[in-house]
């Protein structure tokens, strides 16, 4: 009977552990703070004045943000991050690139960051950056695409997604404010990632930023 006692305690405990990990795996919140969109012709390319743009690295108007089906849900963001588009009259002759500091991965849970940026999977010690060159960017009635390449863990594969231009605005500060989202999806394993039971290979990405004129 003491037998039985202590096993049913055991596995008692080992319930209550796992639920306490459940309980502070963690999900971030967005921190993003969206202008209010003046521009009512939306999606118009030729609104948007020639120039560069970059973002702001305040946390709050641009936000990348990832999301891995699994045994448990993985959501999180990049939150060091450059973009910077140079706009040109013509779409085909603008081009676009993204740079992500890997290291800044947030999760929501210490242990989690730790691992995503352990060689299990993006190996930030060897592969601290990704990046995304765009060729060019084709127009569209309901969207952009761009088509470049994205270098991720030593490998660079062709990439190409659709996004909104969602308008200009003014933002507190007086400053002209160009704003885009988009979404897309890669395989993981298509970079060198293993497959893991427990953590889908298929991530989806979605991006939402304001830029600014330099």
């Amino acid at each position: 009977m003491n037998k039985k006692v202590k096993i049913f305690g055991f596995i008692l405990i080992i319930f209550l552990f796992g639920l306490l990990i459940l309980k502070s795996w963690g999900e971030p919140v967005s921190e993003l703070e969206k202008s209010n969109i003046e521009t009512l012709d939306q999606n118009d390319f030729s609104l948007i004045p020639s120039s560069s743009w970059k973002n702001k690295k305040d946390g709050k108007s641009s936000e990348i943000s990832f999301y891995i089906d699994g045994l448990k849900d993985t959501k999180g963001f990049f939150k060091n991050f450059d973009i910077i588009f140079n706009v040109t009259e013509s779409p085909l002759n603008s081009n676009l690139k993204v740079s992500i500091n890997v290291n800044s991965i947030y999760t929501e849970n210490e242990y989690r960051d730790e691992a995503l940026m352990g060689e299990e999977f993006f190996n930030t010690e060897i592969y601290p950056v990704i990046e995304f060159y765009s060729n060019n960017i084709i127009k569209s009635k309901l969207n952009h695409k761009t088509i470049g390449e994205l270098n991720m863990m030593g490998k660079g594969k062709e990439l190409s997604f659709p996004f909104e231009f969602k308008g200009m605005t003014i933002d507190k500060d007086n400053n002209e404010v160009a704003i885009f989202e988009g979404a897309f999806e890669i395989d993981r394993t298509d970079f060198g990632m293993e497959t893991v039971t427990s953590v889908g290979d298929e991530v989806s990405i979605k991006f939402y930023c304001e830029l600014y004129k330099f």
